[in-house]
């Protein structure tokens, strides 16, 4: 009898051990409880994906203005017409000193719209970086729940090892007056060393769902959370999400990406015109003329254009490269809309049924399981009932009870998904 009740004993000892291991670890005494909104605070402004994003955005709008304007002009210095038997400037008329610019025009509406795509392309970067944002929060707040379930299951678990230890207390004292086997105490150690095993891999799970939140907020993943469930309020009509759907970033994003091809077919037209370019040259001469007279200096102002005549091969295929683009884009927004339209329908079922459930729960199986705890344990204590109906409804309850927590959960993360599909 010693030696069952140390074994008892050391088992209660473990799975205290187990239960309050993460806590004492990671989570710090004195650290202040976690919130979620302080959690999503800490990742939106510490994650280095969205800052990237922001970044390449900050240096389209910088290539959208600097597009927009003329090339350089180009310089051009050189002598004309220099006689090579005495290298004098003054002998020849023809001779002259050149300096000139050439500035060239690009073909029709080119800076303009180039200018106009890389700005779309800029604002489809600040659209990504919404959408990168509201994925951050996604995942804050599923890990998030994850490490609150595992804290409920915890608690609940901690009522379980006291009941059961109530039981085995009570299961060693009647095999001491001879009210039961030796096996009734078996039992009842076993059932409680099972529970006790269940924190342990609570207290594990636990620890791993904290690792996976610190990949978003650092060492804060390891303080203690709030107790009560964080609250979300998504809307939960498919046809009400399904309107909002088009001012979603992800859609917004591939809808710049269309804008931005359209525009480039109009920039692929633009080659059909002639790219202009204006020479103005001054020439200045040395010498005198016959009469006496300084030679007068020449300036020469010429237009060169080119004649895309050509067209068949080079600027027709370039139309229908970009036309084939701007396709494949609209392709690529409509098979997103899809997998969002089955997306929404999917959570917004499994966001009802599981409320169903909870109700379920809440109304019937929890109030049920405990009643039917309760009355098994006052037939045990007078001997009505045996160990192993107490045992099975105890079981029932606390399963019950851990299921529960489950449940509200997944409800939640279902409730979190709803919201990014919102965009909210």
């Amino acid at each position: 009898m010693y030696s069952m009740r140390n074994g008892i004993t050391f088992c209660r000892a473990r799975g205290l051990v187990a239960a309050l291991a993460v806590i004492v670890i990671h989570s710090g005494v004195f650290a202040s409880p976690l919130s979620l909104e302080s959690a999503e605070q800490l990742a939106l402004t510490s994650d280095p994906g969205v800052q990237s994003v922001q970044a390449n955005q900050r240096a389209m709008d910088e290539m959208a203005v600097a597009a927009e304007q003329l090339p350089d002009p180009l310089l051009k210095i050189g002598l004309v017409n220099l006689p090579t038997d005495t290298f004098n400037l003054g002998q020849e008329p023809m001779t002259q000193v050149q300096v000139g610019l050439i500035q060239k025009f690009p073909r029709g509406k080119t800076r303009e719209l180039r200018s106009e795509q890389i700005g779309l392309k800029s604002q489809g970067l600040g659209e990504i970086a919404r959408d990168q944002e509201l994925q951050i929060l996604l995942a804050v707040r599923e890990q998030f729940l994850e490490v609150a379930k595992q804290r409920h299951l915890a608690r609940i678990n901690e009522e379980a090892v006291e009941a059961f230890t109530d039981v085995a207390d009570i299961t060693q004292e009647y095999y001491a007056t001879g009210r039961v086997q030796q096996q009734a105490v078996l039992q009842a150690a076993v059932e409680l060393a099972r529970v006790e095993d269940r924190a342990a891999r609570i207290s594990q799970d636990e620890e791993q769902a904290r690792a996976r939140l610190s990949t978003w907020i650092g060492d804060a993943a390891w303080q203690d959370l709030e107790h009560a469930w964080p609250e979300f309020h998504p809307e939960t009509s498919v046809a009400l999400i399904e309107e909002k759907l088009t001012e979603h970033p992800r859609v917004l994003a591939l809808q710049k990406d269309i804008s931005a091809a359209e525009t480039g077919v109009e920039l692929a037209r633009q080659k059909y015109k002639p790219e202009f370019a204006l020479d103005v040259t001054y020439g200045g001469r040395g010498g005198t003329n016959p009469n006496g007279s300084s030679r007068t200096d020449l300036l020469t102002a010429m237009v060169v254009m080119d004649i895309p005549l050509f067209t068949r091969n080079r600027q027709d295929r370039v139309v229908a490269a970009h036309i084939a683009e701007s396709s494949a884009a609209f392709l690529s927004r409509d098979d997103l809309l899809r997998r969002m339209l089955s997306e929404i329908e999917f959570h917004v079922a499994t966001y009802q049924r599981q409320r169903q459930r909870i109700e379920l729960f809440e109304n019937t199986l929890l109030p049920e399981a405990a009643f039917s705890s309760e009355a098994s344990l006052g037939a045990y204590q007078a001997s009505i009932e045996d160990l192993t109906t107490l045992l099975r409804t105890r079981i029932t309850e606390f399963d019950l009870q851990l299921e529960h927590a489950r449940l509200l959960a997944e409800w939640r993360k279902t409730q979190a998904r709803l919201l990014y599909l919102e965009g909210e």
